[in-house]
C-alpha cells in the first residue's frame, strides 16, 4: 500500500482540483448522478436565434465559400475572412456588448459544424479566435480594461490566435522556453523564443502568448503571488504567463507558414520573437498562471470546437456515401445488396448518432455553470475525432478508387466532385490538435483516480501509520461494499420510461463494475500502476464507452423516433461485448509482453527488418535550411 501512494504522488501534484459538477466523477466511483445529464433545457429562442444564424451563414457559405479553391490554393481568401467577420462568425462567443452574438456553447457548436459540412478548414478558421484566441482568455481571467479594447476589436475586425507548442515542446506544455523579462524600468517584458503550429498565426493581428517570466514568491493580503523580477534581479523560478501580443510588434517574425498532409487552407505558422516589447498592461490574469489558463481554455475547443467540426466532417460524408452504395453496380447488382457493405453502413451510422448525442449532451453541459467539463470535454473530444477518421476511412473503402482519388481529377471525367479523399487527409489533424488521443487518454484516467488521491492525501504528504490506514479501512470497506448494490435512478421527467431507464441501468451498472474493477487494478499494480499506460487507457475507454452509451440514451429518448431507438440499441448491443474484454483486460493482460518486444526492438533496433531496402535514418533524408519558408 505505501508503495502505491508514493508511486502516484506525482499524478496528485500535478492535478487542479474539480472545481464544479462532474458526472464523469461520479461516474468513475461506482456513482453515476444521472441528475447532472439533464442539464437546465435550452429556451426556444435561443434555439431560434442560432438556427436563424445558421440559415445566414448557409447562404453566405453557398455564395462566396469555394471550398475546393481553399484546398487548390492552400489559402482563404481575404474576401471570405472579411465577410464572415462583418457576419460576426469570429466573435460567435463574445458577449454581445462587446460587439458579439453572445451564442451559447450550443449554438456554437451548430455554427461550427454548418460550416465544417461545408469546409472543415474554414470552420477551424473561425474557431481557433474563439476558443483558444485572446477572447476566451481575457474573458474569464482579463481586466475591464482588456475587454473594452481588445474584444470588439476581435469580434469584428481582427483575428487571433494562440501561441503555445514550441519545436521541442508539444503536449509537455510545462517545458516551454520562449521568455519574457522584465525591463530595469519595470513598464515592458522584452520576449525572446519561438512558437511552431500557432494556426492562425500567419493571418493573426493578435496572439495570447504563452511565455516564462522570471519571478519571486512574495507575500500579499496573507497569500503568495509571484512578482516579476528584471533582468539583472534574482529570481526564484521562471513562470508561465499569459500574454497579448500584437503581431505588428517589432520583432516578431512569421519564419515558415506550415504546410500539411491535409488541412492546407489554415494559416499555420512558425513564428520567432527576438527583443519583442510587451507592455506590462498586457499581461492577461496573474503572473505564473498562464499554464492554468491555457488548459482552461483548451477545455472549450475539446468540449465544442474539434467535435462540432468533427461533426460536419461525418455529416457532410453520410448522403454521398448512401448515395454511392445504392448507384454503384458490380457485378450486376449494387453495393447496397451486399453484406459486408451493409455491416460497414450500419455501423457508420451508429458511431455517427452517438457522435451527435455526445456533441448535443456536452455543448449544453458547457453552458451549465456550474459544472466543470474537463473530462466530458477530453472525452468527446477523443471519440468524436477518432470515430470520425474511421468514419471516412470505411466510407473511402466504399467509393473504393473515386475515394482515393482527387476532387478535382474526377471532375475532369465529369464526375462529382466530393473530396473524401481531402477528408481523410484532413481528418488526421484532429486527433492530434488541442490534446492527442494519447496525452487526453491518461489525462481522464488521472482524473478517474483522483478520489481515491485524495482520501490518502496524508498518506501521500506525510507517510504511512496503522491509524490512517485503519482510517482508510474505514471508508474503504462500505465503500466496496455498496459497489455490489444497485443504485436507482431519480425520479425526473426525462427519465421516464422502461427504453431509457432499462439502457440507463446497465450505465449503472457498468459503473459499479468499473468503480470495481479499478479498485482491483490499484492494488494489483500498486507503485507501477503511474507508468501502467495500458492500464489508464482502458479505465479511460471504459468510462468513455459508458458515458457515451448515457448521452445515446437520453438522445433517443429525447427524440423518441424509431432511428434513434434503433441505433442507440446496436450501439449497447457492441459495447456490451466491448466492455466486458476491457474490464477483463484492466486485471489480466499481455501489455507486458508487447511492452517488451518494443523495449528490445529499441535497444537493438531489429536490424534484420531493414533487409532488402535502403536503410535511412531519419537524419538521412534531405534538411532545408534555417530560413527556408
Amino acid at each position: 500500500m505505501t508503495e502505491l501512494f508514493k508511486g502516484l504522488k506525482q499524478i496528485e501534484k500535478a492535478r487542479e482540483q474539480l472545481r464544479g459538477a462532474s458526472f464523469m466523477a461520479g461516474l468513475y466511483l461506482g456513482k453515476p448522478d444521472f441528475k447532472l445529464l439533464l442539464p437546465t433545457p435550452e429556451a426556444p429562442e435561443e434555439k431560434a436565434e442560432g438556427e436563424a444564424y445558421c440559415r445566414k451563414i448557409e447562404a453566405f457559405l453557398k455564395g462566396h465559400v469555394d471550398a475546393q479553391q481553399i484546398e487548390r490554393s492552400g489559402e482563404i481568401s481575404e474576401a471570405v475572412l472579411k465577410g464572415l467577420l462583418e457576419l460576426g462568425a469570429f466573435g460567435m462567443k463574445i458577449p454581445k456588448q462587446y460587439g458579439g452574438l453572445g451564442f451559447s456553447h450550443k449554438n456554437y457548436g451548430r455554427v461550427l459544424t454548418l460550416i465544417a459540412s461545408w469546409s472543415n478548414i474554414l470552420s477551424l478558421t473561425v474557431a481557433v479566435p474563439q476558443s483558444i484566441g485572446i477572447a476566451m482568455p481575457i474573458l474569464l481571467f482579463g481586466n475591464q480594461e482588456q475587454k473594452d479594447y481588445y474584444l470588439p476589436l476581435v469580434a469584428r475586425k481582427e483575428i487571433s490566435a494562440f501561441a503555445l507548442t514550441e519545436p521541442d515542446t508539444g503536449s509537455d506544455a510545462a517545458n516551454v522556453k520562449t521568455e519574457a523579462v522584465l525591463t530595469e524600468q519595470g513598464d515592458e517584458f522584452v520576449v525572446n523564443g519561438e512558437k511552431l503550429w500557432c494556426t492562425n498565426g500567419a493571418i493573426a493581428r493578435y496572439i495570447t502568448l504563452i511565455a516564462k517570466v522570471p519571478a519571486r514568491r512574495v507575500s500579499q493580503q496573507g497569500g503568495e503571488v509571484w512578482q516579476p523580477v528584471a533582468g539583472s534581479e534574482k529570481s526564484d523560478a521562471s513562470v508561465h504567463t499569459a500574454f497579448i501580443l500584437d503581431m505588428q510588434s517589432v520583432g516578431v517574425e512569421v519564419k515558415q507558414r506550415c504546410q500539411f498532409a491535409g488541412c492546407r487552407g489554415i494559416a499555420n505558422a512558425h513564428m520567432s520573437f527576438t527583443d519583442v516589447r510587451i507592455p506590462k498592461e498586457n499581461i492577461i490574469g496573474e503572473v505564473g498562471a498562464g499554464l492554468r489558463y491555457a488548459l482552461s481554455i483548451l477545455n472549450i475547443g475539446r468540449a465544442v470546437s474539434v467535435p462540432a467540426i468533427c461533426l460536419g466532417m461525418a455529416k457532410q460524408t453520410w448522403q454521398p456515401t448512401l448515395d454511392r452504395l445504392n448507384t454503384r453496380i458490380t457485378f450486376g447488382e449494387p453495393l447496397a445488396n451486399r453484406q459486408t457493405q451493409r455491416i460497414r453502413v450500419g455501423q457508420m451510422a451508429t458511431n455517427l448518432f452517438v457522435m451527435e448525442a455526445l456533441c448535443e449532451l456536452v455543448w449544453q453541459l458547457a453552458d451549465q455553470e456550474n459544472y466543470d467539463v474537463r473530462m466530458e470535454a477530453a472525452i468527446t473530444k477523443m471519440f468524436c475525432s477518432e470515430q470520425t477518421i474511421q468514419f471516412l476511412n470505411d466510407a473511402q473503402i466504399i467509393f473504393g478508387g473515386m475515394g482515393y482519388e482527387t476532387a478535382e481529377s474526377k471532375q475532369l471525367r465529369g464526375e462529382p466532385g466530393f473530396e473524401l479523399e481531402q477528408l481523410v487527409r484532413d481528418a488526421t489533424m484532429y486527433r492530434i490538435g488541442e490534446g492527442a488521443t494519447d496525452i487526453l487518454r491518461p489525462f481522464v484516467a488521472r482524473e478517474a483516480l483522483n478520489f481515491h488521491l485524495q482520501k490518502a492525501r496524508e498518506i501521500l504528504e506525510t507517510g504511512v501509520t496503522a491509524k490512517r490506514l485503519l482510517k482508510l479501512l474505514r471508508f474503504y470497506v462500505p465503500w466496496y461494499a455498496s459497489l455490489w448494490r444497485h443504485r436507482p435512478l431519480p425520479k425526473h421527467g426525462a427519465l421516464q420510461g422502461r427504453r431509457v431507464q432499462g439502457m440507463l441501468n446497465r450505465v449503472e451498472s457498468g459503473s459499479r463494475a468499473l468503480a470495481r474493477v479499478t479498485a482491483y487494478a490499484m492494488l494489483i499494480r500498486r507503485q507501477y500502476m503511474q507508468q501502467d499506460q495500458g492500464r489508464q487507457n482502458r479505465i479511460e475507454m471504459v468510462g468513455e464507452s459508458l458515458f457515451a452509451m448515457a448521452a445515446c440514451a437520453l438522445y433517443a429518448q429525447k427524440l423518441k423516433t424509431p432511428t434513434g431507438w434503433l441505433l442507440t440499441d446496436e450501439y449497447f448491443r457492441a459495447e456490451k461485448v466491448r466492455l466486458k474484454r476491457l474490464l477483463r483486460e484492466m486485471l489480466s493482460n499481455d501489455d507486458r509482453q508487447r511492452e517488451s518486444v518494443g523495449k528490445q526492438a529499441l535497444n537493438d533496433g531489429f536490424d534484420e527488418l531493414n533487409r532488402g531496402v535502403v536503410k535511412r535514418g531519419l537524419n538521412d533524408y534531405p534538411k532545408g535550411g534555417a530560413d527556408e519558408g
